[in-house]
């Protein structure tokens, strides 16, 4: 079985582009089992054959497809806590929430895939989707550490629990919401689920009087 990687070079060319773009439109609209390769070959304008100097088959193209999809995802958040550190802890982690749902919203091809092939992605791509959360909740525990040392976030419980439960709360709602499996107001009541999170772990949001006690300061000097 190939890896997710693309097998055959040279990959960077126009038409190498142009079969990720077609296959991607036609696994989100059809999904994988009622897509053919002639079909994604006919919208790129390449022949069959060119298709297969790229990718030893369809379920390799799709993993490529769906791995490529969660990547740019998932640089999206982390470019988006980067950007936001400066705003504080709180700020940085709603830019990356807030992010992640716009990017869900505008990419009916992810949701499309998502949504119909659900049981193959959790069946084939468990370790993808599991390195790139993974990568995400480590840039969520740098950025509640740094919150941490500014006394932005409570310090009585740790980073690592905390960083656990930002990420859940924040994949679960995001993978709803892109799998199609939304309700009504399901981005407003992700937001004001992430709203709640935040209340219980930042301690500088205005409004907020949460002093960290003496046990927690003595823990957080331990821990340098």
């Amino acid at each position: 079985m190939p890896s997710v990687d693309e097998k055959f070079p040279p990959r960077d060319t126009a038409a190498y582009r142009r079969i990720l773009a077609a296959a991607e439109e036609s696994f989100g609209t059809l999904g994988f089992q009622k897509t053919s390769v002639v079909e994604i070959a006919d919208a790129a304008q390449v022949s069959k054959p060119l298709v297969y100097r790229y990718f030893e088959s369809k379920e390799h193209l799709y993993e490529v497809v769906v791995r490529r999809l969660v990547e740019s995802w998932n640089e999206e958040l982390v470019v988006e806590l980067s950007r936001s550190k400066e705003d504080g802890v709180a700020e940085a982690l709603r830019g990356m929430h807030r992010s992640s749902l716009e990017f869900a919203r505008r990419s009916p091809v992810l949701r499309g895939i998502l949504a119909n092939e659900r049981r193959l992605l959790l069946a084939s791509y468990s370790n993808v989707i599991g390195r790139i959360v993974g990568t995400l909740r480590g840039q969520i525990a740098e950025c509640l550490q740094a919150g941490v040392d500014r006394d932005e976030v409570r310090l009585d419980l740790p980073v690592a629990t905390m960083a656990d439960a930002v990420t859940e709360i924040h994949v679960g709602y995001v993978a709803r919401i892109v799998s199609g499996t939304e309700k009504p107001n399901a981005e407003r009541s992700a937001l004001d689920a992430f709203e709640c999170l935040l209340f219980g772990i930042c301690t500088s949001e205005p409004g907020r009087t949460t002093q960290p006690t003496k046990a927690a300061r003595q823990r957080r000097k331990r821990s340098r």
